[in-house]
């Protein structure tokens, strides 16, 4: 997903890049690609197929745009976002899909005229069951809450300041929970703040004081969808130069301390989330110009990118890979992000 912050979603970017760090491998310029097959086991969907083996897991009526899978720690269901009114766009509801025959997602929250939004990857944890997300469902910004399915909404942070908490995922035990301050151009003009120097910050899952991991401010950087490593060691997230258009991948320790880079060229790649093993990172990517961003998995210390879907005629983001590590689902907006998103899974690539 592109970035939907509390006002906007993020600006497309102007693509130049042709490279990931390193050299990109045979095909992932936008060119053929070795196609991963069936994981082995699975239940079929039954439903709508692609030619790049993608299967169609939900699309919503109405104009309605789902997005954001997370998986269920049991790999059985995965949390998403439904957009009522398209892509990013009207009141936001979460639901969970079963993955073994259903094909309609149980709403677990919603609120009318509000927007409640889970972020894919580690938004549902294994460790106390609950998942979290970012809802303006009792002020005029977004704050981080948490609920288990079949529980009511607990909220987590509490400020006033007018930016917004969003984006949030949980450490893997479950006792802090990472998220992004995203400011409106109004309120960041009268606290001093850039509307595009998004911060990262981890509270503890019962709430307190929030601690600062990543200064957008200090740093004249763009900070956003920050997720947790399986070793919780880790935070992948999307960076880039205030004002600029070029998105890059980069990881902090869950201290704040030991940024690195892992992509390092022009171009727009976002919607990192970790492999079940830590090793690899899955993302959106329009490596090699292409004219929808693509599914794409690198090595979590840099490297050769794999490419993972093939339609270029649609946009595929907002990944998040499977609890066996067999699938990689995603949402995908037929033409573009001017439509509404349908969720699809693929078999993960053989790495």
């Amino acid at each position: 997903m592109r970035t939907r912050t509390f006002f906007a979603a993020a600006a497309a970017a102007a693509v130049t890049a042709l490279l990931l760090s390193g050299c990109a491998e045979s095909g992932s310029e936008g060119g053929p690609q070795p196609r991963p097959t069936r994981a082995s086991g699975a239940p079929p969907t039954g439903g709508e197929h692609r030619a790049d083996g993608a299967e169609l897991l939900y699309r919503a009526e109405g104009g309605r745009s789902a997005q954001n899978p997370a998986f269920a720690p049991d790999g059985r269901s995965v949390l998403l976002t439904e957009f009522s009114e398209g892509y990013n766009k009207g009141a936001a509801a979460l639901g969970v899909l079963p993955l073994d025959g259903g094909r309609t997602p149980q709403k677990v929250l919603e609120d009318p005229d509000k927007a409640a939004v889970n972020l894919p990857g580690t938004s549902w944890n294994a460790a106390t069951g609950a998942f979290t997300f970012a809802t303006d469902r009792e002020s005029g910004h977004d704050e981080v809450w948490l609920m288990t399915p079949g529980g009511s909404p607990e909220r987590v942070t509490r400020h006033e300041d007018g930016s917004g908490y969003s984006e949030p995922s949980f450490s893997p035990d479950g006792a802090w929970i990472v998220f992004q301050q995203s400011w409106e151009p109004e309120h960041a003009a009268v606290h001093g703040d850039d509307a595009e120097q998004d911060s990262l910050w981890k509270v503890r899952r019962d709430g307190g004081p929030p601690v600062r991991l990543v200064d957008g401010k200090g740093t004249g950087t763009d900070n956003r969808q920050p997720n947790w490593s399986p070793r919780g060691d880790r935070i992948v997230f999307q960076r880039r130069a205030a004002g600029s258009e070029n998105w890059a991948l980069w990881t902090v320790g869950a201290d704040g301390t030991g940024l690195r880079q892992v992509t390092d060229v022009p171009g727009e790649h976002t919607d990192p989330t970790w492999s079940p093993d830590g090793r690899y990172l899955v993302f959106s990517s329009n490596l090699g110009d292409l004219p929808n961003a693509q599914v794409f998995v690198v090595a979590a210390d840099g490297g050769r990118p794999v490419r993972v879907t093939g339609d270029d005629g649609s946009y595929d983001g907002a990944p998040s890979w499977s609890p066996d590590g067999k699938w990689i689902a995603f949402e995908s907006a037929p033409g573009g992000e001017a439509n509404p998103a349908a969720l699809w899974r693929i078999p993960a690539p053989a790495l």
